[in-house]
């Protein structure tokens, strides 16, 4: 009997636990808006009007020469003349065989970019960029909600600005 006593009590308690909060509600004043800066970087292209030197080609005037000449033979022979001035020993013969590749290779190169029948043009191209430009906006991220309640002013935060404010009361024993 006693048991059933103790838990006829709880659940008659239990039933009765909420009695003790109410709700009230109170008429917003006036809401102000929050704000915050965000920070962007936006795309923009910019192009500009660039006018270059090019050269210009006929269809018979341009050929490559790929022989070997005198002029290569002599760079190649140079070459290895200075790479003889550096090092001892086995360390010189190295310097020769370099050098005397680099001088056969510039004697060359030369020899192929050197035409006196070379004509040049210039040229207007656009050039463009993407450049990112930082852009700073203000945007909304909630509301104050100002109310007056028993004479007190107060303020909610809320995303949207609201008429009517929730208030609950509680009473304690």
């Amino acid at each position: 009997m006693k048991k059933l006593l103790i838990v006829s009590t709880f659940l008659v308690s239990s039933l009765f636990a909420g009695g003790d909060r109410f709700h009230d509600y109170v008429k917003v004043k006036y809401s102000e808006p929050i704000y915050e800066y965000v920070y962007e970087q936006v795309p923009q292209t910019q192009c500009s009007e660039v006018r270059k030197k090019v050269r210009a080609y006929d269809n018979d005037s341009y050929v490559r020469n790929d022989n070997l000449g005198i002029d290569t033979l002599v760079g190649v022979a140079a070459g290895a003349v200075l790479g003889s001035q550096v090092g001892k020993g086995n360390g010189r013969v190295a310097a020769q065989i370099v050098g005397g590749l680099l001088g056969g290779k510039v004697a060359h190169e030369i020899r192929n970019n050197y035409n006196s029948n070379q004509s040049y043009r210039y040229v207007n191209t656009t050039e463009c960029f993407d450049t990112y430009e930082n852009v700073e906006r203000k945007v909304i991220t909630g509301y104050k909600n100002h109310f007056v309640y028993k004479g007190i002013k107060h303020y909610k935060i809320t995303k949207r600005p609201k008429d009517r404010i929730k208030i609950t009361h509680s009473i304690s024993f």
